[in-house]
């Protein structure tokens, strides 16, 4: 037991060691780029995209087309949570005003989805979710990446998630 209490009391020393020390460092500015410290890593744009925001589209289009309503509306809400952090992670890109950008590209038709699913309605679901898609492209063109273009899904890349009511 002796040397549990050791152990606990010296991780314990060395963690509040470690925070003092943190907390006398000045601050530096994030570093962008693969190279920078676990600490100062700031993502990239097309970063968030692959990470946050893609999945997120392909989730709701699954829980949509499923008829999940429940899960529609968690899977809009982390959509909608993943393109608020793409816009506070990078406020700017290209001089552009990141959070204004995304939402004039994908705003009404989030709106649109959000009034989709709940009115429990496939059709505008569908509808709303095809313009969604469009402003993710317009928004890809308009930087002059429309070479990244988003589509409906045509199977899932969750296996391990079910998308139908239970």
């Amino acid at each position: 037991m002796r040397a549990i209490s050791r152990t606990g009391a010296l991780s314990g020393a060395l963690i509040a060691t470690a925070i003092a020390a943190a907390a006398q460092t000045p601050a530096q500015a994030p570093q962008r780029g693969p190279v920078s410290s676990a600490l100062n890593y700031v993502p990239g744009i097309g970063d968030m995209m692959n990470s946050l925001v893609q999945p997120r589209h392909i989730k709701l289009w699954l829980a949509g087309h499923e008829r999940n309503w429940e899960l529609a509306v968690f899977a809009h809400k982390q959509l909608q949570q993943a393109l608020q952090t793409v816009g506070t992670v990078q406020p700017k890109y290209r001089n552009l005003t990141v959070p204004e950008m995304i939402d004039s590209m994908t705003g009404e038709a989030m709106r649109d989805l959000e009034n989709a699913i709940s009115a429990h309605d496939t059709k505008k679901f569908e509808e709303a979710f095809d313009n969604l898609t469009d402003g993710c492209n317009s928004c890809h063109t308009a930087l002059n990446l429309g070479f990244i273009v988003i589509k409906t899904p045509e199977a899932s890349s969750f296996p391990n998630q079910e998308f139908k009511r239970p």
